[in-house]
């Protein structure tokens, strides 16, 4: 910070910086931008992690009901610090990649309510809010329509201020409609076995 200016990084991190604006040419008149890579690479990693190792069979337990996995003989303290590692690390990533695509770094300002916008994509696609369910492709359809409600938003003309309380209402929706569907699928489950 020079005065109340902020400075970038300057060139000290363009090697880097292909990580957050770089583009890996398929065809001459194609190329897959480099972000793009990384989040199909950590969503194969989380999604082979969760459906194809015991770890993940063991957290979607935790999620579902974590009396219930220590019961079973799950290490629950060891499986939810290794998720909050997990996680942290994702985030520590996704903060350098954002931090490159920005060139600056302001605690006080950046990311602001980017939990809201994980929680509604998550919940868009197809995750519990109670844990236990879930898959990664579903987080993936999730996150692209909450940026198309964000570039509707936007186009359509809606103050800014409203931002926040659209998507609030469209998480409560995606909350709603998950709450009857389960309802609706016990009830079904209950006509069946009787």
């Amino acid at each position: 910070m020079t005065g109340d200016q902020s400075v970038g990084f300057g060139s000290d991190f363009n090697g880097l910086r292909f990580l957050s604006d770089g583009a890996l040419p398929i065809t001459d008149a194609f190329s897959l931008p480099v972000p793009f890579i990384n989040m199909i690479i950590v969503a194969l990693a989380a999604g082979f992690l969760l459906q194809y190792t015991i770890y993940g069979r063991y957290l979607f337990a935790l999620g579902r009901n974590e009396e219930a996995a220590r019961y079973s003989g799950i290490n629950t303290a060891k499986v939810t610090v290794a998720a909050y590692v997990f996680c942290a690390l994702c985030a520590g990533f996704s903060g350098i990649v954002f931090a490159l695509d920005l060139n600056t770094v302001q605690p006080a300002g950046m990311g602001e309510f980017y939990e809201l916008y994980a929680i509604a994509a998550a919940v868009l696609g197809g995750f519990s809010l109670r844990g236990g369910e879930g898959a990664i492709i579903g987080v993936i359809i999730g996150t692209a329509v909450l940026r198309v409600l964000q570039n509707a938003i936007t186009i359509l003309g809606f103050p800014s201020e409203l931002e926040f309380a659209i998507i609030g209402a469209v998480l409560l929706a995606g909350v709603i409609a998950d709450e009857l569907f389960k309802r609706f699928m016990a009830k079904k489950r209950a006509r069946v076995a009787i």
